[in-house]
């Protein structure tokens, strides 16, 4: 079945892992094949993503490579919809939840910052948190102090995972994998029409959602054991590759909803 759509995250994909200046000739390359794409004028199927970054971040990158599909932000937890600049939270997340990730960042704030110089938190977001490093070996001990705040806490219950610099602290069950088989049922798609792109193991949950998935040289190494292909390049470098892939052409145009 011809692909219909590529949802890719952002950090170690399309973009470093890495806090520095993107390589601007690859990542223009990239642009202009996603804009192409985004525009019926190539053969390569429309991309949105599927991020832990927060919104306003994917609106910008969405306005720079013509997105048109509604994107994915907070690891599931958020969507947004360029046209009608319209973000609303996954269907899972609840007011009470909110609430309760309220305290956990006054704990952050409180104990976790002062204790751990050098981590820092990740502004931007309402249904989801990450912490940054550079020495993300902290993490180990940052994790169980959080799970400790959060059961005080009735009704909330999260999923702490690290990536290669981030410490991503997710409302239980609210994956973005969930968020991907919304979106393709939203859009009336199938499983088999869809591919993924991702690089840790937080992707893990894009790769059980769709039909084909990849990963750039840099992902983590269970991820790379499941994927379908995986790049020689790593990050954007990657991306270019894997968009030449024959499986992520498409055969005939599909309307933008």
């Amino acid at each position: 079945m011809a692909i219909g759509l590529i949802i890719s995250d952002v950090d170690g994909c399309i973009s470093p892992e890495e806090s520095r200046a993107w390589d601007g000739p690859l990542f223009d390359r990239f642009a202009e094949a996603c804009r192409k794409a985004s525009a019926g004028d190539s053969s390569l199927a429309p991309m949105t993503l599927c991020t832990g970054r927060p919104q306003p971040y994917v609106e910008a990158l969405m306005k720079v490579l013509d997105i048109r599909y509604p994107a994915i932000c907070e690891a599931g937890a958020v969507f947004y919809r360029l046209k009608d600049n319209r973000s609303y939270y996954a269907p899972s997340v609840t007011p009470a939840m909110i609430r309760g990730l309220h305290q956990v960042r006054d704990y952050i704030d409180a104990e976790i910052l002062p204790a751990f110089p050098g981590v820092v938190y990740q502004f931007g977001k309402e249904a989801q948190m990450s912490l940054f490093s550079e020495r993300p070996e902290v993490f180990n001990d940052i994790t169980p102090l959080l799970q400790a705040c959060a059961a005080t806490i009735p009704g909330l219950e999260l999923t702490i995972t690290p990536t290669h610099y981030y410490l991503n602290i997710d409302l239980k069950g609210v994956t973005k994998g969930a968020a991907v088989i919304g979106l393709i049922e939203q859009l009336g798609l199938n499983r088999e029409s869809v591919a993924g792109i991702g690089d840790t193991l937080g992707d893990m949950s894009i790769r059980e959602a769709v039909g084909f998935f990849a990963c750039p040289a840099n992902a983590v190494p269970g991820l790379k054991a499941v994927a379908d292909y995986v790049s020689p390049f790593p990050d954007v470098r990657g991306m270019l590759d894997i968009l030449e892939r024959p499986e992520l052409q498409r055969t005939c145009r599909h309307d933008t909803p």
